[in-house]
């Protein structure tokens, strides 16, 4: 017997059978394609941990090798600054001496990132920040080294306690600058414990 190939039964098995196969295939892809893209994932991180330490010449081809090493530690710290494996704040260290600690917060139109590293004297080594939807030639300004080179040098700390890191602004981009402000001072609050108890005088190992 001869189908009708332009029935609702064969229209609804040709539908079904072709989402089943395009899922099956976008799936195999998915798959595939993860151990990629967590690789660039991670290699990207490392090249911002790096950059944010100061150490020049980064990218995707040379981002591991300089980071096993340049990066002489890496943990956890607890809510009391203390180095703990069931800890919620990951702290890198930069060949013994240089703190790096990841930042995120909320940008005017979604979210915003980046990494702050900071010596044992308390004075900020580098920082660089990343978003996701901030508008060009704006709040997408964060991400220039103009913005982000003024950060070197200041100091975390006044009068002996942690205080509030100033910086201009981005013209035109009040919300944006608003949220990296409330970024990195609600980062260093969180490690404020691990700042305290760090002296200028002690060598990381």
């Amino acid at each position: 017997m001869k189908k009708d190939i332009n029935s609702n039964g064969y229209i609804f098995l040709y539908a079904t059978i072709l989402i089943v196969v395009v899922a099956v295939l976008l799936t195999a892809a998915a798959i595939w394609l993860k151990p990629f893209q967590d690789t660039n994932k991670q290699n990207e991180k490392r090249i911002n941990i790096l950059r944010a330490a100061g150490i020049a010449n980064v990218n995707a081809d040379n981002a591991a090798e300089l980071y096993k090493l340049h990066c002489t530690d890496e943990f956890l710290l607890d809510e009391n600054g203390r180095p703990n494996n069931n800890g919620t704040l990951p702290l890198f260290v930069i060949d013994r001496e240089i703190s790096v600690i990841p930042m995120k917060g909320k940008g005017l139109w979604g979210p915003i990132s980046g990494f702050i590293a900071i010596d044992t004297k308390g004075n900020i080594v580098g920082a660089n920040f990343d978003h996701e939807s901030e508008t060009p030639g704006l709040g997408g300004e964060i991400t220039t080294e103009k913005f982000q080179s003024q950060f070197k040098g200041k100091q975390i700390r006044k009068n002996g306690q942690i205080a509030p890191i100033e910086f201009d602004a981005i013209t035109g981009a009040t919300k944006t600058s608003n949220g990296v402000k409330e970024m990195i001072d609600n980062t260093l609050e969180k490690y404020k414990p691990f700042f305290e108890q760090l002296q200028p005088s002690d060598a990381m190992k």
